[in-house]
């Protein structure tokens, strides 16, 4: 707000009350805002210390080369996804650093330092004009009789106080200026600035997990191909379980049969084929667990 005069007058004085208002509601507000702020900050902190945690117990969890478990189930070829985990959790730790200083100590700054200015002045002000006041009071009661030098006294006086609440008030009025015109601007470019470090914050995810698409890829294939094969293996075990049992009890009446002087050449036969099947089931298996070891050996070292 600009002021048309600045006469100390009533309406000048109403202005600067209006101002005032003004100024405690933003501090009020701002205050607000911060606590939000300051909450949001420690939040990506804690999720930093998570992203980290997290990484840690996956780096651990996977072990290394040299642990036979760790590669049986694949360990090894999560040591990239650990790295992208670190990564991702610095580019989170960077982020909180700027919401911090561009948007958290900038509110601060502003309540701590110009709003507070606003407080400082009104009170260098109200001093101001209790002095002045008094000293106005003493020279207009002087009277005819006064001596000269009891009068140029009491001038010097009310000159100096005019002076000093003159200053108060246009110190007064700056600060207010000051606030005026910051508000304008300030909170703009701290949020701005805070949504442009939450873009380049994805933007760098984006890109890392990106560039690391053909390789998780490569790992769901080879993770969905071992589920096919474990299936078909397990499949298999039942199906040779089953005919096991099957061959038992063939053995058992064959037996039974032999005893009673009637032997069955079709039991042989029969069991015969099944050892077969599972002998072909078997080679089968062994074929596609080759192929499945050797793509699970190039993402250890590719």
């Amino acid at each position: 707000m600009h002021f048309t005069k600045l006469d100390d007058s009533p309406m000048f004085r109403k202005q600067i009350q209006g101002l005032e208002e003004s100024a405690e509601s933003l501090r009020e507000r701002s205050l607000r805002f911060y606590k939000g702020c300051r909450k949001y900050t420690e939040g990506l902190g804690e999720g930093y210390d998570g992203d980290i945690a997290f990484a840690s117990a996956l780096e651990s969890f996977g072990g290394g080369h040299n642990d036979p478990i760790s590669v049986a189930f694949g360990g090894p070829v999560m040591t990239k996804f650990t790295i992208a985990l670190r990564e991702i959790g610095t580019y989170k730790e960077v982020l909180r650093s700027q919401v911090e200083h561009m948007l958290n100590d900038r509110l601060l700054q502003f309540v701590n330092i110009d709003l507070h200015e606003v407080k400082e002045a009104r009170k260098r002000f109200d001093k101001a004009s209790l002095l002045y006041d008094q000293a106005r009071e003493k020279f207009l009661s002087l009277r005819k009789g006064t001596k000269t030098d009891v009068a140029a006294v009491l001038e010097e006086e009310l000159y100096h106080a005019r002076t000093t609440f003159e200053q108060a008030r246009f110190s007064l009025v700056t600060a207010l200026s000051n606030v005026e015109a910051k508000k304008r601007f300030e909170f703009l470019e701290a949020v701005s600035g805070t949504m442009d470090a939450h873009l380049r914050y994805f933007k760098q995810g984006y890109e890392l997990l990106h560039q690391m698409e053909p390789y998780i890829n490569q790992v769901l294939t080879y993770a969905q191909q071992s589920r096919e094969r474990s299936n078909y293996e397990q499949a298999a075990l039942n199906e040779r379980m089953q005919e096991f049992k099957r061959q038992i009890d063939r053995e058992s009446r064959l037996s039974s049969n032999v005893s009673n002087g009637s032997p069955n050449g079709d039991g042989i036969q029969a069991i015969g084929r099944s050892s077969h099947k599972m002998i072909e089931a078997v080679m089968q298996s062994a074929a596609k667990g080759k192929v499945l070891t050797m793509l699970f050996t190039f993402l250890l070292y590719h």
